[in-house]
């Protein structure tokens, strides 16, 4: 299970590459999003795959194929239905992010008495919930916003996937070191 933990950071390398490109050009991202994502999810599922195959068999998981098998046929779906992908991929992440709004809102509440950190978390939530109900009621005024929201996302997630992917890493070595040590 740790042995391949590069193939999680060459997923997080490739996320926070596509969180870039989506800031650098937000009007543009909106209109390839369907594209840029397919070619994620397609070379997500693949490397996931490949991972899984240079596995030892003591290694494998088989969670982790069926979740790649997934990921590379979502990922050439999208990739075979740009514009109805695109209208698809607009309305889930508006009902995402409309759901992260009621959840952070929902938090922040209980916490604003205790800390200003949960008053921050309520804003937050407020404007989520906005966000969200723009994206999935008005595309155009949230295009802007989808961009924002998921370049910031994608980039984040890639981040996260590099760390995990240097803590599995770790694991790994401190495992291996022990297995050193015991058998001497």
């Amino acid at each position: 299970m740790f042995k391949k933990w590069w193939v999680i950071l060459i997923q997080g390398i490739l996320m926070v590459i596509l969180g870039i490109i989506i800031f650098n050009n937000p009007e543009e991202a909106l209109a390839g999003i369907s594209l840029w994502l397919g070619i994620l999810i397609t070379l997500t599922g693949l490397t996931g795959i490949l991972g899984w195959i240079f596995a030892g068999k003591e290694h494998r998981e088989t969670g982790s194929l069926i979740w790649s098998i997934i990921s590379l046929l979502v990922g050439l779906y999208t990739l075979m239905n740009l514009l109805a992908a695109m209208k698809a991929i607009t309305i889930i992440f508006g009902v995402w992010v409309l759901f992260t709004g009621f959840s952070l809102i929902k938090s922040g509440w209980t916490l604003k008495n205790e800390t200003i950190i949960g008053w921050i978390i309520l804003v937050v939530g407020i404007f989520s919930l906005i966000a969200g109900l723009m994206m999935i009621f008005n595309l155009g005024a949230g295009a802007e916003g989808i961009s924002f929201i998921l370049g910031l996302q994608v980039i984040a997630a890639g981040i996260a996937l590099m760390l995990f992917s240097f803590v599995k890493k770790s694991v790994k070595n401190k495992i291996e070191d022990k297995i050193k040590s015991i058998k001497n």
